[in-house]
């Protein structure tokens, strides 16, 4: 899956898609949009997302899909997302289209919004540097010091608490996902209502149910 506003730049790689999503690996990259994105599309490293520092979000291949950004483990079970810059604090721009995305991604994964540390837990968000002695990881990256992981934290909580998502095949004013009821019946995602468009896709239901459950977490 894309992500909404996300400017797509294929990677040349072809990966496979991943088994389970445990977590969401944050990156710096040690460079600049122009080299980053020449790198993260030369075939010989990729991942899923990138951040610049004026907070254009870049993406590479499918949300679904694994990438080479962290060794074997993370690869196959973790989102990446990397940032420009070499550790320097994210600017208002960044950090608020990089908390927007985990929020997204976390939301979509059933990823809790907290920081972890790996091996001994997988399901949050981690720092590559987290991944130390993990696959040959070996990398100092992270959520940069000056920023720090309290404050990217809060603001992913803030950018993930939306009033109310609408959801596109609804044609019902008065249902609100998992709140409402529809004419004094009330919200029932196992079952798909006799009036409902034919059309609508599986995924669309399981996506709801489980936009149900965070919200009732």
């Amino acid at each position: 899956m894309r992500y909404p506003g996300a400017h797509w730049r294929p990677s040349p790689v072809s990966h496979g898609a991943r088994p389970a999503t445990w977590g969401i690996v944050i990156h710096w990259t040690a460079g600049h949009e122009a080299g980053d994105l020449a790198a993260l599309t030369s075939g010989k490293v990729d991942v899923q997302f990138y951040v610049t520092k004026a907070g254009k979000v870049y993406q590479f291949v499918d949300s679904e899909s694994e990438a080479w950004h962290a060794f074997h483990t993370a690869n196959d079970y973790c989102v990446g997302i990397e940032h420009e810059g070499s550790g320097e604090p994210y600017t208002d721009a960044q950090l608020a289209a990089s908390a927007k995305l985990a929020a997204w991604l976390c939301h979509r994964y059933g990823i809790p919004i907290r920081h972890v540390d790996p091996p001994a837990d997988w399901h949050g968000l981690y720092g590559h540097r987290d991944l130390a002695g993990i696959d040959g990881n070996n990398h100092t990256d992270s959520v940069p010091t000056g920023t720090g992981w309290p404050k990217y934290l809060a603001a992913v909580h803030a950018a993930g608490k939306p009033a109310l998502i609408q959801a596109p095949y609804l044609a019902w004013k008065e249902w609100r996902l998992g709140e409402g009821a529809f004419k004094g019946k009330a919200a029932d995602m196992t079952r798909r209502p006799k009036t409902w468009a034919a059309s609508v896709p599986r995924s669309y239901w399981t996506r709801l149910a489980a936009f149900v459950k965070a919200r009732k977490k």
